[in-house]
C-alpha cells in the first residue's frame, strides 16, 4: 500500500541525465505520475500499510494525510464527499484508485482544531464475502452494484480502504485530546463493530487500534475470528486487550529467519513534541501508567531486549523497549513475505536500471572514468543451473547482474546501485557492453563467492580482472568456525550484527540479505486445488519478468550488502594483529592481501582448467564393477538361503532387511520392551518375475519372509534409535579381514571334499596374510576371521558366515565406488564443452586445508583399495603429461618445527622411512631385527639393482609399521588413548603404554600440545605457521566434552593449519614463476599435501625439477622451517602413473 501527497512534478529531478528517460523503467510524461506504477517509485509513498498521519503544530487535526492502497490527494480539501473511480479528477482534489467501490467521507467539522477523527475500514480483510457486503451496506454512502460485489472477494488480502469520520469533541481542558480522543474513539467503533457481526474482541482488536498524534503507526493486518495473531502496541491499554492476548513465549526476534517479524512502525515527524507535557501526566494517572517513556529516533542503539508481564490470567505479553515497534504472534508465511518484500522496496530509489545499451554505454564510461577508483561489489543472477550439481563453467545464463559503487556514487537522482537486465534488455550484447569495467584489472571489484560469478560471466567471453576481494574468504579469515554455526552465505553473514558491526551507519540491518524461498516461495498446488505445504520457487526467469519489482530489489541487495560485508570484514582484520614467529607482520587484512586474495584467483583459474577424463575407461570399469559386483551379491545369497529360504530374493543393500536377517528377535537398546520381530514379511522387486499364488501376471513387488539366521549375534555398534547397526564398518567388523572369493559360498560348494576346502582356506589364508602384512606368529587360520566366526559356530560355518558377510562387504564397497567415482565423473553436469570435469576448490574448512565439490577429487580411493584404478582415468591432452608432486610427512615435519624436537628433526635429517623408524623404536623385536641386519630399514638402490640383499621392514613387519603410522598421525591430529585403543581394538591400558613409549622419546612433543591446550584455555584461539588463527568457544561453560574436542582442536590446527599454509605458499610459488608460464605449465589440482599440473610432454623433466624447488622452498624461495620439506615428484599421461 503506499500513501502520501501527490505531486505535479516527476519523482526524479530536473537535472536527472538525459539517458535516464530512454530506459523503459522510467515514468514516460509527467502525467504518467498519476499511475500506479510510477507514482509508487517515490520513497515516501512506498508504505504498504494503511496509516494515519495526524500532524500539527499546535493541535492534532489541522492537517490530515490519509493513505490506502492506491489512493492520493492533497491536502486542505474542503468536500465533504469525494467519490473514488478511476482517476477521477474532483475539484481541487486529485485521486487515483481502480477500484471503484470505495468511497471516502469527510466531514467538514474535521478542520477543527479540537475535532476527533476516527479510522474505519469499509471493507475488512479476510473476512466472508457476506460480512463484507453487509458492513458496507450498513455503513457505505452508496449502494454497490453487482460487478462491484463480484470484485469484492479478489482483494481480501489488499489492504482495504479507509472511510474517515470526524465529529468534534467537547473541549475539556482535563482531557488531552491527543491521546483519549483516539482511545474513545477506537473503543466505540469496536463494540458497533461486535454489534454489526459479533466478531470477537481479538478480531476487532486486530483491526482497530488507538493512535496518537504527531507519530505515524503501521495499522494492523486484518486477522479472522480463528486467528491467533495479535497486535500489541507498547501504548496499548491493558485493561481491555489483556484476556485477548496470548502467550508469545519467545524472545523477540529481529532477523529475518524468525518465524515471528518485527514490523517498524514509521518514525516520528517532529512537529509534535514526542513526550506528554507534565500538566497532561498530572490529570491523567492512566495515561502516564499505561503509556511508557518515548526513545528519541535519532537515538540509533536501540535496545534489542524484551520483556515479559503478567498479562492476569497466567499469560505473558512482549513489551518492546522501542515504541515505534510492534509485533505480532504467530506470523504466517504469506504476511512474513508481504513484511519483507515491503521493506525490500525501499531501496528501489537508490537502483538505476539499464536495460538497454544506449543507457550502459554511458554507466560504463562512468564506471571506467569518474569512479574508477572506487571499490564496486558485483553480482549475478543466473538461470537454468543447479548450483549443487552443475559446474557454472559452460552452464547457467545471465539474466541480470547489479554493481553497487558505495554511497559516494550517484549515476543519476542519488542512485548508486546499478541492475542490469540482460534476461530482456539487450542479453549478450549488453553484457558485452560491460566487458571494459571487467576486464579493467586497475578497478577494484569485490564479490561474494567470486569463483562462480567468475565462470559464469567468462562463459559470454569476458575475461574479469581487478579481482579485489572475495567476502566469503574475509569472514573465514575472520572467523574460521562459522562453517558449523552461522555459515559463510551472504545471508548469514549480512543478518548477524556481530559480524557487520564493522560497516556502521552503511548497512541496515533492515536490509540484509533474504533467502529467495522466503521472498518469492509459493506452495506447491495440490490435485484438489488447494495449497500445500511444500515451497517451490518459480524459475529465476519467471520472477524477474512477472515480480519485476521486488526482484530488482532483491538482486540489487546483493551486491549492496556484498560491499558492506566487505567494508566491515576488513575494519575487522584490519584490527587484528598479524604475527609470525613472534614478530609484527602487520595486520590481518595485510595477510589477506599477500596470501588469500592470489590464493583465491588462482582457485579460480585452476577452476576453470579442469581435467580431462577418459570417460570410454570410466564406461568400460562401470561394466566390470556391476559385474563383480553382482557375483558377490549372488555369494552372499547363496549363503544366507542356506539359513532362511527367500533370502535368495532379498535386497542386499537394505537395512532394515539385513538388520532382520542378522538381528531379528534383538531388542532396542534405548527401549528394552521394543524388540525386532523373529520373522517379518517384507515386500521387495519381483526381479524374477515370480507369479504368486492367485495371480495370473507377476506383479511389481512380491512379499518374501525373513527370519534370523543367528540367535544373540554381539555387536558394539548401535543406530541413534538403539538398533544394531548393519554399517560397512559393522559387517566388517563381523566379517574380520578375510576375502569373499572363496568356492564355498558358490553353488558348487557342495562338491567339494572337505580336504579341498581346507587346503584351498589356507592357501588363500596365506595369500591374504600376505597383503595384509600379518606378522608370521599369528594364528593365520582364525584370526583373521570376525566375530561371526563364533556367533556362527566355529568351523567351517563360522568361516563361511565370515566369507559369506566379507562379500556383503564387498558388494557395499564396490557399490561406493560406482556411485561416488565412476558413474559421476562420466557425467556432462560436472564437465565443461571440452570434456574437461571442473571442480569447485574451496577454502571451507576449520584449518585453511581445501576442499572440492562438484565432484570432490579429493576424496579418491586410497591406492590399496583403488580395484578400479579409478585415477587413471584422468588423463593429459594430447600432446601432454601430468607432473603429479606429493610432499613426503608433511604433517609430521611441521610437528617438529613446531615442537622443536630433537628426535623428530635427527630422524628427518637422517632421511628414510620415519614410520618405519617408528616403528623400530616402538618394538624391540623389530629394533633387533635390524640391528642383525635380518631386514632393512630402507634401501637405496644402486646401478644394477633390482631388489634389496634383505627384507625391508616396511614389507617384513608391515603389521608393526602400520600402527606405528597410525600412531604418528593420530598424536599429530589430538587423538586420545581412548580412540586408539577404539581403532586398534585393544584395551585402553595397552594403548597408553604404547602412547608413552612414544612420548618418552619425543617429550618436547608432549609439551608443546600442553601449551597449545593452555593457549585455547586463555585465550580462546591457537595460531598457524603463518599466523591465521583459529578460534574457539570459551571453555567456562563448555562440557567436559566439548572441552576434549577443543583441547584436540588446539593440537591439530597449528599442524593441519600449517601444513595448508605450507601448501598454499607452494601453489602460489608455482603460479608465479615466469619459467613454468613460459613452457606452458599450469596447475590444475590440489590434493592436500599433492599437486597436479599439465604441460608439454617435450619440457616435463625440465618442469619437474623446478616444481620440486618451487615446493621445497615456498616461502618466497626460501623454507623457514627448521627441517627439510621432502618433495616426490613423477611425470606420466595419466594420475595413477604419477603415483
Amino acid at each position: 500500500m503506499a500513501m502520501g501527497i501527490s505531486t505535479q512534478t516527476s519523482p526524479f529531478k530536473s537535472s536527472c541525465p538525459a539517458y535516464f528517460l530512454l530506459s523503459r523503467s522510467f515514468p514516460r510524461s509527467p502525467a504518467s505520475a498519476s499511475s500506479r506504477s510510477s507514482w509508487a517509485s517515490s520513497k515516501k509513498a512506498l508504505h504498504r500499510q494503511e496509516v494515519c498521519t495526524l500532524q500539527s503544530a499546535n493541535s492534532p487535526f489541522s492537517n490530515i494525510t490519509v493513505s490506502s492502497s492506491s489512493l492520493q490527494f492533497k491536502q486542505s480539501s474542503s468536500y465533504k464527499t469525494m467519490p473514488i473511480s478511476g482517476n477521477r479528477r474532483c475539484d481541487n482534489m486529485e485521486c487515483h484508485h481502480p477500484f471503484s467501490q470505495y468511497k471516502l467521507v469527510v466531514r467538514a467539522e474535521a478542520t477543527s482544531p479540537t475535532s476527533s477523527a476516527s479510522m474505519l475500514p469499509v471493507r475488512p480483510n479476510q473476512i466472508t464475502s457476506k460480512r463484507n457486503l453487509l458492513f458496507y451496506e450498513k455503513f457505505g454512502q452508496q449502494k454497490m452494484t453487482q460487478e462491484e460485489k463480484q470484485e469484492v472477494p479478489r482483494h481480501l488480502h489488499e489492504p482495504s480502504n479507509l472511510k474517515i469520520v470526524s465529529e468534534p469533541i467537547p473541549n475539556n481542558s482535563n482531557t488531552p485530546s491527543c491521546v483519549f480522543s483516539w482511545l474513545k474513539e477506537s473503543e466505540r467503533l469496536k463494540k458497533m463493530r461486535r454489534t454489526v457481526y459479533g466478531v470477537s474482541k481479538t478480531g476487532v482488536q486486530g483491526e482497530l487500534e488507538g493512535l496518537r498524534d504527531g507519530n505515524t503507526y503501521e495499522s494492523s493486518k486484518y486477522f479472522t475470528d480463528s486467528s491467533s495473531s495479535v497486535l500489541i502496541k507498547q501504548d496499548s491499554s491493558s485493561s481491555e486487550f489483556d484476556d485477548d492476548i496470548r502467550d508469545l513465549n519467545h524472545p523477540r526476534q529481529r532477523d529475518l529467519y524468525s518465524s515471528h517479524i518485527s514490523l517498524k512502525g514509521f518514525q516520528t515527524n517532529g512537529s509534535l513534541s514526542e513526550k506528554l507535557s507534565d500538566e497532561q501526566k498530572e490529570t491523567n494517572p492512566q495515561t502516564q501508567m499505561n503509556r511508557k517513556e518515548i526513545i528519541p529516533n535519532k537515538v540509533k542503539d536501540r535496545t534489542t531486549k524484551a520483556y515479559k508481564r503478567d498479562a492476569g490470567d497466567g499469560k505473558s505479553v512482549a513489551i518492546a523497549d522501542d515504541v515505534n515497534e510492534t509485533y505480532t504472534k504467530s506470523v504466517t508465511a504469506e504476511e512474513e513475505q508481504r513484511g519483507l518484500r515491503e521493506r525490500l522496496s525501499r531501496i528501489y530509489d537508490t537502483v538505476l536500471v539499464v536495460d538497454n545499451i544506449f543507457v550502459a554505454k554511458k554507466i560504463v564510461g562512468m564506471l571506467t572514468n569518474q569512479y574508477k577508483h572506487l571499490v564496486h561489489a558485483c553480482d549475478t543472477e543466473v538461470a537454468k543451473i543447479d548450483v549443487k550439481q552443475e559446474t557454472p563453467i559452460d552452464h547457467g545464463e545471465i539474466i541480470c547482474f547489479s554493481i553497487y559503487s558505495g554511497p559516494a556514487a550517484n549515476y543519476g537522482n542519488g542512485k548508486s546501485c546499478i541492475w542490469v537486465d540482460v534476461l530482456d534488455g539487450g542479453g549478450r550484447n549488453l553484457l558485452a557492453e560491460f566487458a571494459p569495467f571487467f576486464e579493467d584489472p586497475s578497478i577494484k571489484k569485490v564479490w561474494h563467492n567470486y569463483s562462480f560469478d567468475n565462470h559464469v560471466i567468462e562463459n559470454y567471453g569476458l575475461k574479469v580482472s581487478g579481482f579485489h576481494a572475495d567476502t566469503m574468504h574475509m569472514a573465514r579469515l575472520w572467523d574460521s568456525s562459522r562453517r558449523m554455526v552461522g555459515g559463510y552465505s551472504l545471508e548469514a553473514l549480512t543478518s548477524e550484527p556481530k559480524v557487520m558491526s564493522g560497516a556502521g551507519s552503511c548497512h541496515d540491518n533492515n536490509f540484509s540479505k533474504v533467502s529467495m524461498k522466503t521472498i518469492f516461495g509459493r506452495r506447491k498446488v495440490k490435485k484438489d486445488g488447494s495449497e500445500g505445504k511444500i515451497i517451490t520457487i518459480p524459475p529465476v526467469e519467471e520472477l524477474q519478468r512477472e515480480e519485476r519489482r521486488p526482484w530488482i530489489c532483491y538482486s540489487a541487495l546483493d551486491s549492496i550488502n556484498t560491499l558492506n560485508l566487505y567494508v566491515s570484514l576488513k575494519k575487522k582484520l584490519s584490527e587484528r594483529t598479524w604475527m609470525l614467529e613472534g614478530k609484527l607482520q602487520g595486520s590481518m587484512f595485510g595477510f589477506y592481501e599477500k596470501y588469500w586474495r592470489p590464493f583465491g584467483e588462482l582457485l579460480v583459474k585452476m577452476e576453470t582448467e579442469g581435467m580431462l577424463v577418459d570417460r570410454a575407461y570410466l564406461a568400460e570399469m562401470e561394466k566390470v564393477a556391476k559385474a563383480e559386483q553382482q557375483v558377490a551379491t549372488n555369494r552372499f545369497r547363496n549363503w544366507a538361503s542356506r539359513h532362511c529360504p527367500d533370502a535368495r530374493y532379498m535386497n542386499v543393500g537394505s537395512d532394515a532387511q539385513l538388520r532382520q536377517l542378522f538381528f531379528g528377535g534383538t531388542a532396542n537398546r534405548k527401549n528394552p520392551d521394543e524388540s525386532l520381530p523373529e520373522e517379518r514379511e517384507l515386500k521387495v522387486p519381483n526381479i524374477d518375475k515370480v507369479i504368486e499364488e492367485g495371480k495370473k501376471i507377476p506383479t511389481k513387488y512380491r512379499t518374501v519372509k525373513l527370519k534370523s539366521i543367528v540367535k544373540n549375534l554381539e555387536t558394539e555398534m548401535y543406530t541413534a534409535s538403539g538398533w544394531p547397526s548393519v554399517s560397512g564398518d559393522a559387517l566388517k567388523t563381523l566379517a574380520g579381514k578375510v576375502s569373499a572369493e572363496f568356492d564355498f559360498t558358490d553353488d558348487a560348494y557342495q562338491l567339494q571334499s572337505d580336504d579341498s576346502d581346507k587346503n584351498l582356506l589356507e592357501k588363500t589364508s596365506d595369500e591374504d596374510s600376505k597383503t595384509r602384512g600379518v606378522a608370521g606368529s599369528e594364528d593365520s587360520s582364525t584370526s583373521a576371521y570376525g566375530t561371526a566366526y563364533t556367533a556362527f559356530g566355529g568351523g567351517r560355518s563360522g568361516r563361511e558366515a565370515c566369507h559369506a558377510i566379507a562379500a556383503l562387504c564387498e558388494v557395499c564397497s564396490i557399490d561406493s565406488l560406482i556411485s561416488n567415482f565412476i558413474l559421476p565423473l562420466q557425467g556432462s553436469h560436472i564437465s565443461g564443452k571440452n570434456g574437461r570435469i571442473h571442480c569447485s576448490l574451496n577454502i571451507n574448512t576449520e584449518t585453511g586445508r581445501l576442499s572440492a565439490r562438484r565432484p570432490n577429487l579429493q576424496n579418491q580411493p586410497a591406492l590399496e583399495k583403488d580395484r578400479y584404478k579409478i585415477r587413471q582415468a584422468f588423463i593429459a591432452a594430447p600432446g601432454n603429461s601430468l607432473i603429479v608432486a606429493d610432499y613426503g610427512q608433511l604433517e609430521l615435519r611441521i610437528l617438529a618445527h613446531l615442537s622443536n624436537c630433537k628426535s623428530m628433526l635427527d630422524a628427518f635429517k637422517a632421511g628414510g622411512d620415519f614410520h618405519s623408524r617408528t616403528a623400530m623404536n616402538m618394538y624391540p623385536h623389530i629394533r633387533e631385527a635390524v640391528e642383525q641386519k635380518q631386514v632393512l630399514l630402507e634401501w637405496d638402490p644402486q646401478p644394477g639393482e633390482d631388489k634389496p640383499p634383505a627384507p625391508l621392514l616396511k614389507d617384513a613387519f608391515a603389521s608393526e609399521r602400520r600402527r606405528a603410522k597410525m600412531l604418528n598421525f593420530s598424536i599429530a591430529y589430538g587423538k586420545t588413548v581412548v580412540g586408539l585403543a577404539r581403532d586398534w581394538k585393544v584395551s585402553v591400558k595397552e594403548a597408553k603404554e604404547i602412547v608413552d613409549l612414544w612420548y618418552k622419546e619425543r617429550k618436547e612433543v608432549l609439551k608443546w600440545q600442553e601449551e597449545r591446550k593452555k593457549e585455547a584455555h586463555k585465550n580462546n584461539c591457537v595460531h598457524t605457521l603463518l599466523g591465521r588463527t583459529r578460534t574457539f568457544p570459551s571453555m567456562s561453560n563448555a562440557s567436559p566434552s566439548q572441552k576434549g574436542h577443543i583441547e584436540r582442536a588446539a593440537i591439530n590446527t597449528p599442524v593441519q593449519g600449517s601444513a595448508a599454509d605450507v601448501a598454499m605458499c607452494a601453489m602460489l610459488e608455482i603460479s608465479k614463476n615466469a619459467r613454468l608460464k613460459e613452457l606452458g605449465w599450469r596447475l590444475l589440482l590440489q590434493v592436500h599435501d599433492e599437486v597436479i599440473l599439465e604441460g608439454p610432454t617435450d619440457s616435463a623433466e625440465l618442469a619437474k625439477a623446478i616444481v620440486v624447488e618451487c615446493m621445497s622452498k615456498p616461502f618466497n624461495g626460501k623454507n623457514i622451517l627448521n627441517v627439510d620439506l621432502s618433495v616426490d615428484a613423477k611425470c606420466a599421461q595419466d594420475w595413477y602413473s604419477a603415483k
